[in-house]
């Protein structure tokens, strides 16, 4: 596999990866309106959830943004 399409399958192995746990997120929020629980113990384990969530999509989020360089200038 060349340099290119290892690039390439990474990229859409992270995106496969943000696009599920965008889904284990979303069920996760609404089991959580499902519970009995006071207000505050939800809106303390949301914020906990949210937390989670950004950490871990953003991280997946920068490599797929991060430019690649592959070649150094040519000088001419």
């Amino acid at each position: 596999m060349e340099r290119e399409q290892k690039r390439i399958a990474l990229k859409l192995q992270r995106e496969k990866l943000i696009s599920a746990l965008d889904k284990v997120y979303k069920n996760a929020f609404n089991e959580l309106s499902t519970l009995d629980i006071e207000e505050g113990s939800l809106a303390k384990l949301s914020q906990i959830f949210l937390l989670s969530r950004e950490a871990a999509i953003s991280s997946l989020q920068q490599e797929i943004e991060k430019p690649i360089i592959t070649k150094s200038p040519q000088r001419e």
